[in-house]
């Protein structure tokens, strides 16, 4: 570590000479905020060819996965992907597909993914993935879920595949497509930075650890989806958050079992399928149940637009600790 931390200082330092030896050389001098921006462009430039060569060395590369190993023989550049969830960890890794399941159903339904995909271009496949439009694109490398593992031959006629979980933990899954692409240490910055914002994060949030927390879907007819699968561990275990006693229920939840369980604070998840006009509080605020829940009367009852935070994919995990963090760092 010594070693690797005195390189950086000797390359920042030399790149900091050369701009200042040049600007000495002839013409107006430099200022010092002119130089120190110079040697940082320097320094990043630098160290985005060696990250780059270091990714192409790693290659050829075997991929163990759901359907085998998969060679992949070079860096893959155009990469595709024809499950939709994957989109979102590619896009967390500063990739974006050439080819992606549901583009348009993203930019539809899921606001935080949608922006990070603006002026990319990336072919729709559908949500029933057109593998000719797949084909057509000539991809380097498909990185698929079980979903489509009976079609893992016709895959790799187009081009290497590699087939992973549809809903594996999202930090493996992160660390596997990085894998495939050579981001492997993207994925690890990624991950570091996210558990040191949710470690200052349940600091922060300390003075809540008392207050109970529960996170539902909204439905039609007055129903609450609910889940306790363990999705929402990042966010009990990696904020501190106090888990609702007495919640056993996994799927539909009534507004009457809504307001036993009785949490100080309520996260309403948007229904990207059937989304509710206007929003839950101003469909409910004649509703005599939903007004006796004690998030309601403390104005602790926060709508998620994006409906992605109970899903298995990194971003929603990302954005899901800042969102938390807004509502209840007040």
């Amino acid at each position: 570590m010594a070693k690797k931390a005195s390189f950086w200082f000797k390359l920042v330092f030399l790149a900091a000479l050369l701009v200042t030896g040049c600007s000495n050389g002839g013409g107006e001098k430099a200022t010092s905020g002119e130089q120190s921006n110079q040697a940082a462009a320097t320094v990043a430039s630098t160290t985005t060819t060696q990250d780059n060569t270091a990714a192409a060395a790693a290659y050829p590369k075997t991929i163990k996965h759901l359907a085998g190993e998969t060679v992949i023989p070079q860096k893959p550049l155009k990469i595709a992907t024809p499950y939709i969830a994957f989109v979102d960890y590619l896009a967390v890794l500063d990739e974006y597909p050439v080819a992606a399941q549901g583009v348009a159903t993203i930019q539809r339904n899921f606001p935080v993914l949608s922006k990070r995909l603006e002026n990319k271009e990336i072919a729709d496949l559908g949500m029933e993935v057109d593998l000719e439009k797949l084909l057509a694109m000539s991809p380097d490398v498909i990185i698929a879920a079980n979903d489509m593992k009976d079609q893992y031959e016709s895959l790799s006629r187009i081009a290497p595949t590699v087939i992973l979980p549809q809903a594996g933990d999202w930090r493996e899954t992160l660390e596997q497509i990085a894998q495939v692409i050579g981001k492997e240490d993207k994925a690890k910055s990624v991950l570091a930075d996210f558990d040191r914002k949710s470690a200052e994060y349940k600091e922060k949030l300390a003075f809540r650890s008392q207050e109970s927390v529960i996170f539902v879907m909204y439905n039609e007819k007055d129903t609450f989806t609910t889940w306790n699968d363990g999705r929402f561990d990042p966010f009990y275990v990696g904020l501190g958050l106090k888990r609702v006693e007495g919640n056993q229920a996994q799927g539909q939840l009534s507004i009457e079992s809504l307001a036993a369980l009785n949490p100080d604070h309520l996260f309403v998840i948007n229904n990207w399928q059937t989304p509710i006009a206007g929003g839950v509080k101003a469909a409910l605020k004649d509703n005599k149940v939903w007004n006796s829940l004690n998030a309601v009367k403390n104005n602790h009852v926060y709508e998620l637009k994006d409906p992605s935070l109970p899903g298995p994919m990194a971003l929603a995990k990302i954005q899901g600790i800042e969102d938390i963090m807004q509502a209840m760092g007040q």
